[in-house]
């Protein structure tokens, strides 16, 4: 089984310089708390399907346990130190519990399939995967328009979206296909192909079409976030700008997202960091 002592939150976020640990920096200190707690959960739900070591069965039987762990803590008063924490920033925060449940349907999702067909099909994997923890985190940050809450949807698919593009080679790699069939057949672009890592004019006229797709969720996304809880957002708004970065580096390497692994300085993440929180903090 899944071991939460070798995996404590103060140890992920110890290690972690992930684009989550940046949009933290300048959030009050309990907010940041209960944020690296959501993202802990978060990040361990995803190792339990990402690690190499466990076979299929052994990572099926570990989600089917750590979703029964969060259920017991949430409903039944199981006591375990991580839960404990878990349920005082959920209880504290009043944070639904349906996009925990999502995230962890999400991972699942990637041990019971390897490949999407529509965008519809992928669109459900990217909300469970992705949005579910932006729907946590606006809890944290709080909003006044129930609108945000789409904002928190679409930009987390929006993210996501992002992801697949730049982790391409990496997911096929780990046999796991998200870009949709129904694309690649658009741009006659082949699943033998993809799997080669061919760069051609099909692959670069697909993920422009991808990167497009991405950077619609990013727009739709702020036609849902109000002026009033923009200040409020600070933190989701260092995200999305990191995120956004990344998306026109792909586009300035021309989508070849099959050579050296596209990413951004820690130094310029700080520093956009600091200068979103300039922005709509201080100045909005």
């Amino acid at each position: 089984m899944y071991n939460i002592a070798d995996n404590t939150y103060l140890d992920i976020m110890r290690n972690s310089k992930t684009n989550f640990f940046y949009s933290s920096v300048f959030i009050d200190k309990q907010k940041r708390e209960g944020l690296r707690i959501i993202y802990a959960f978060c990040r361990i739900t995803d190792d339990i399907v990402d690690n190499v070591k466990s076979t299929h069965e052994e990572k099926r039987l570990n989600l089917l346990n750590w979703e029964q762990k969060l259920s017991d803590s949430l409903y039944k008063g199981y006591r375990d130190p991580f839960f404990d924490l878990l349920k005082k920033q959920i209880d504290l925060f009043k944070i639904p519990h349906k996009p925990f449940f999502d995230l962890i349907k999400g991972m699942r999702m990637d041990l019971n399939r390897n490949e999407y067909n529509t965008f519809e099909e992928l669109y459900e994997y990217c909300y469970c995967a992705a949005s579910s923890v932006g729907l946590m985190s606006i809890e944290i940050f709080g909003y006044n328009d129930e609108e945000t809450r789409k904002y928190a949807e679409y930009m987390g698919i929006a993210l996501q979206l992002t992801n697949i593009i730049r982790d391409v080679k990496k997911d096929i790699s780990a046999g796991r296909k998200y870009i949709p069939s129904e694309d690649m057949k658009k741009f006659g672009y082949t699943a033998e192909e993809l799997n080669k890592y061919s760069y051609n004019e099909q692959f670069r006229r697909l993920m422009e079409f991808e990167c497009s797709r991405a950077r619609d969720y990013y727009i739709l996304a702020h036609k849902y976030l109000s002026r009033g809880d923009k200040k409020k957002m600070s933190a989701a708004l260092i995200m999305e700008r990191i995120y956004y970065i990344l998306l026109e580096k792909i586009e300035r390497k021309s989508y070849n997202v099959f050579g050296d692994v596209i990413r951004i300085s820690s130094f310029r993440k700080l520093m956009t960091a600091g200068s979103v929180f300039l922005k709509h903090k201080l100045f909005n």
